[in-house]
């Protein structure tokens, strides 16, 4: 019988919403304990992926076996019995209650919606563990969780508003995950699906927010001038809606970065200038859930490589060290992709010596990532460096890259996804 405790509040509280995330957590505690305690049995203590469904929905039949209960308990700094007992409405509930009953929701504005924090989780997971980690756990929640809520929100006004959003961000960020590991076709499929599904919503934030994905996907499918329109379809949706300035930046980002592809300076230079001014009026905007993030760092991440495409090296440099100066070092994978424009940049200007330096902090630190578009990236670059082979430096980075690539292709391999719709 299901029914509401405090467990799956208390793992979104704790960013545990990804089981995948939980698990990791878990395994650790669960060794802590075991020295604790003296106990070695306690070490092997596990959570089946049906047992986490069951425990989120609130599907219990009785408090779990005592070694499972004394990590939980470790872990998550509650009792077993409280952890898995009634869970008392908070706050944020009794407000969601009230806003309810008064018609007063709307997409921009639903910060307290039950899948806010799940998705906050996967983007999390996202930067931390990579894409391959963590479609499987997008995909499921989408089919077990938020698909059989969108039957009955059709008929709902503003709840069915906030399902059908939630449903488009998640196929959204499916999307990006599947084009992490390289599924392209995959990619294509999820973001055509969500544009579907945004077309049934009011307001038009979520559906302009797929279309810039979009637009970032044909730039890495070198599809330029689809990028470009899509770009320009999504900056016209935008203009029927709420202002959601950084949306509107990243479109203005995408837009330089076709238009620099396609050798048009003065027009890309001029979108790279709108985004900077979107931009700068974010700070006055609170953030929405239902947009993907997108900060100074990511653009300055952009510029370089539209000013590398550009031929403006001095101008590229900046920003991508910028971006570089910007981005946290939790933040590994956009900063390995930063690293990768900064020393083709480097390349460029035939700063051989610079270029290595940035070429061995990268290794040294992307190797945890795993992301087939860094690894292509990183062959593309590799192959660059092999035009100064001659240099010494070079030689020995190009041997790490070699080692590095192989290691990465046994890692990616155990995180493919099998062919056919997912």
């Amino acid at each position: 019988m299901r029914r509401a405790i405090l467990f799956p509040k208390v793992v979104e509280a704790r960013r545990m919403r990804v089981y995948e995330t939980f698990t990791v957590q878990f395994e650790r505690a669960a060794k802590e304990v075991a020295r604790l305690d003296g106990d070695p049995t306690l070490a092997s203590a596990y959570v089946s992926r049906s047992t986490w469904d069951r425990w989120m929905v609130g599907d219990i039949k009785g408090l779990p076996r005592r070694p499972t209960c004394r990590v939980l308990e470790h872990l998550l700094d509650e009792t077993a019995e409280r952890l898995f007992g009634p869970a008392e409405p908070d706050a944020h509930q009794r407000a969601e209650t009230g806003a309810a009953a008064s018609g007063e929701r709307s997409l921009g504005n639903l910060g307290l919606s039950p899948h806010v924090a799940a998705m906050e989780s996967f983007r999390l997971a996202d930067r931390q563990l990579g894409g391959g980690h963590v479609y499987r756990s997008v995909a499921h929640y989408l089919n077990t969780v938020v698909a059989p809520g969108l039957f009955s929100a059709t008929d709902q006004g503003e709840n069915g508003e906030a399902a059908f959003g939630t449903a488009v961000v998640l196929t959204e960020m499916a999307a990006w995950m599947a084009h992490d590991v390289g599924r392209d076709d995959l990619a294509s499929g999820h973001f055509d699906r969500a544009l579907r599904l945004a077309q049934s919503l009011v307001d038009v934030t979520a559906g302009a927010n797929v279309l810039a994905g979009m637009s970032h996907l044909a730039l890495q499918t070198e599809q330029v001038n689809a990028a470009a329109e899509l770009t320009r379809s999504g900056l016209a949706r935008l203009a029927a809606g709420p202002r959601v300035p950084a949306l509107s930046a990243r479109l203005h980002a995408m837009e330089a970065r076709a238009l620099a592809q396609l050798n048009e300076g003065r027009d890309a230079q001029r979108a790279l200038d709108s985004a900077r001014d979107a931009l700068a009026l974010a700070r006055s905007v609170p953030p929405s859930h239902w947009v993907a993030p997108f900060d100074e760092a990511a653009l300055a991440s952009e510029a370089a490589s539209a000013l590398l495409d550009l031929g403006a090296l001095d101008a590229a440099v900046q920003e991508a060290e910028r971006a570089l100066t910007l981005r946290d070092a939790s933040r590994v994978r956009s900063r390995a992709f930063g690293q990768v424009t900064l020393a083709r940049v480097l390349l460029a200007q035939e700063q051989v010596d610079a270029a290595c330096q940035v070429g061995v902090e990268l290794l040294t630190a992307g190797q945890s990532v795993t992301s087939l578009r860094l690894s292509s990236q990183l062959d593309s670059l590799q192959a660059e460096f092999d035009r100064y082979r001659q240099v010494p430096e070079v030689r020995d980075l190009l041997s790490r890259m070699s080692a590095t690539a192989q290691h990465r292709r046994l890692l990616l391999g155990s995180l493919a996804l099998p062919e056919g719709p997912q």
